[in-house]
């Protein structure tokens, strides 16, 4: 019978070890909220899609898209949960979106509210976020709201929430 090296053994038995153990969810982690689609102005029940010929994936910090000739990335929208993706009617919708980044495992909460006194709408995202690694996930927050007035602009807020560790 071969006897088991005790070095590798033990060094196999450290790697499980510590496998399990950054797998294991910190007490914050278990207490994460669900998903927020978006409150506020945001349609809910829209989805943004994208041709995938047209979309390469990276969008800049902030986008404001207000027309068809602005929506360089071919944004498409769905109300039945992605069965189906259309054009975009500006002359009823604005699709918003900004880049943000979180930890291992992040929710992102989306609102958008309209100030009527300061002409403007307001993005704010929350990312709550859980984990030991930094920035490891992001969503670019893509939403769709009711068509904005010309002359008002949009501001975008982000908030972050570190809630534990692994």
């Amino acid at each position: 019978m071969k006897r088991i090296n005790p070095f590798l053994f033990t060094l196999f038995i450290i790697i499980v070890i510590g496998f399990i153990s950054c797998n294991a969810p910190f007490e914050g982690c278990k207490k994460m909220p669900k998903q927020i689609t978006g409150t506020g102005e945001i349609i809910s029940n829209a989805r943004i899609g994208f041709s995938e010929l047209d979309y390469s994936g990276r969008t800049p910090k902030e986008v404001v898209i207000t027309s068809d000739s602005l929506n360089i990335y071919n944004a498409l929208v769905s109300f039945d949960e992605g069965a189906t993706y259309n054009p975009i009617d500006f002359s009823k919708y604005t699709v918003l979106a900004h880049n943000t980044n979180g930890g291992c495992y992040s929710v992102f909460e989306r609102n958008v509210t309209k100030n009527i006194e300061k002409q403007k709408y307001i993005y704010k995202i929350k990312v709550i976020s859980c984990g030991t690694c930094q920035r490891n996930w992001g969503s670019e927050n893509w939403v769709l709201i009711p068509k904005i007035e010309d002359n008002y602009t949009v501001e975008f807020v982000v908030e972050e929430e570190w809630r534990g560790k692994w």
